[in-house]
């Protein structure tokens, strides 16, 4: 009996966490430059990012973002129960191609590039909107009707975080931006550097974003920034390449799955009615 309570509590242990493995998603199953005045939604080579300037009533502060969204369910199993997805490193990459703006790689309203999660409005979510689902309904000047949102998932609320100027908030970016090769506090010029976003995995919220995401099957991500933009004037805001532009959004993860209770009960148990059997 003692002999086969030990097998079992080793079945049990074995059953309790797969190994951990890298899974890397070189391009998104979706993107798409999320701008209000974006006509070829979904089909842009490129997709830039800034603010509005700050103009009460008209477009959110953060008009202007870039959606990624990564189908991860035919690499990790979804519907394995949120908690139970354990995250321990995770990584986006992106090639800046054009734009001529200010940089930092800490947060700094108008000079840092800010990675956040991606929450959705009217019933949607992330498969439902994919990269050609209309922006919002209304006026596109409008501020707060952007079907697809930038979210620091304050909480575990998917907080809207495109007119935290207005609201008077600092968001918690899921990652900022480090263009590799470039000198923080300096003016980059865009042409074809690599832009790291590490995700924090140190913030409870990003870990529980994540966790969410791949128990339903798809992870998207969102990047900001809030660099100026002038109508007619010059660049002076980053300018990504999209996946028809030839250097998609990547991201890495790192990701061990603990299979749910029940399931490692069962697998114990058959173990054990197996060496009954052969007794």
């Amino acid at each position: 009996m003692i002999k086969q309570t030990a097998i079992l509590g080793g079945l049990l242990l074995a059953a309790g966490a797969s190994a951990q493995t890298t899974f890397d998603f070189a391009a998104p199953t979706f993107d798409r430059w999320n701008y209000p005045f974006n006509f070829t939604a979904g089909v842009r080579p490129a997709a830039s990012t800034f603010g509005s300037g700050f103009i009460p009533g008209q477009f959110d502060d953060r008009d202007a973002q870039f959606l990624n969204s990564f189908i991860t369910a035919g690499d990790i199993a979804p519907g394995q129960g949120a908690s139970n997805y354990i995250i321990t490193s995770a990584t986006a990459t992106a090639t800046i191609t054009g734009g001529e703006f200010s940089y930092d790689n800490v947060y700094n309203e108008g000079a840092s590039i800010d990675l956040f999660g991606t929450g959705f409005r009217g019933g949607l979510n992330a498969f439902a909107y994919g990269d050609d689902f209309a922006w919002g309904f209304g006026d596109p000047t409008s501020e707060d009707i952007r079907n697809a949102y930038a979210t620091d998932n304050a909480g575990g609320s998917l907080r809207d975080v495109s007119n935290n100027q207005r609201d008077g908030f600092t968001p918690a970016p899921f990652a900022v931006g480090n263009i590799l090769g470039e000198t923080p506090g300096t003016t980059v010029i865009g042409s074809g550097q690599t832009v790291e976003f590490a995700l924090d995995l140190n913030n409870a919220d990003v870990v529980s974003y994540l966790q969410d995401s791949l128990n339903s099957g798809i992870v998207s991500l969102s990047i900001t920034s809030l660099h100026f933009a002038e109508q007619g004037g010059a660049s002076t805001f980053p300018i990504f390449s999209t996946n028809e532009g030839g250097a998609p959004v990547s991201l890495q993860l790192e990701v061990k799955i603990i299979p749910a209770p029940a399931s490692a009960a069962m697998l114990g148990l058959g173990g054990l009615v197996a060496l009954r059997r052969r007794r």
